[in-house]
């Protein structure tokens, strides 16, 4: 039997789908649902780091378990800011310029990132910031359900 000499390659397009849900766990769902239902921020403290938000389920200093659940305000420092003068559609969160800023929250002791979306002449290091939440009829239980922070004074 004599071999081909040469094979088209075969394809053929398809769409594969994953009908599952996925689970945030304890400590990232009960986050997740201060901030959908009770329009709150929850940090948790955690041994050698003090009150972490979001929170950790254990401590990156020595793998212990964490502690005690801690409401933090909804109001804080920014600690570092990214301006996006252009945003990209379907890769950024907002479609006008915007900041990303890390904020430490009146409370806590490690910053959240998120974003600032007016005044962002006026943005800067130590600037005080305050949340802005989604309507309550369009919170889902996401970190968007903090719609962004303003600029507070």
């Amino acid at each position: 039997m004599k071999a081909p000499t040469s094979v088209e390659p075969m394809s053929q397009r398809m769409t594969v789908k994953f009908p599952y849900k996925r689970s945030t766990g304890e400590v990232t769902g009960r986050f997740l649902a201060g901030l959908k239902e009770q329009k709150k921020i929850w940090g948790r403290r955690i041994a050698g780091q003090g009150v972490v938000v979001p929170p950790n389920s254990y401590s990156e200093v020595d793998a212990k378990t964490g502690g005690e659940w801690v409401e933090v305000n909804d109001e804080g420092t920014v600690t570092a800011v990214g301006v996006v003068a252009k945003p990209v559609a379907d890769l950024h969160p907002s479609d006008t310029s915007f900041a990303y800023v890390l904020v430490k929250l009146d409370g806590a002791d490690t910053a959240m990132a998120h974003i600032v979306r007016d005044r962002l002449g006026e943005l800067r290091v130590g600037s005080r910031v305050k949340a802005v939440w989604a309507p309550d009829d369009e919170r889902k239980g996401t970190i968007r359900d903090i719609a962004c922070f303003q600029l507070i004074g």
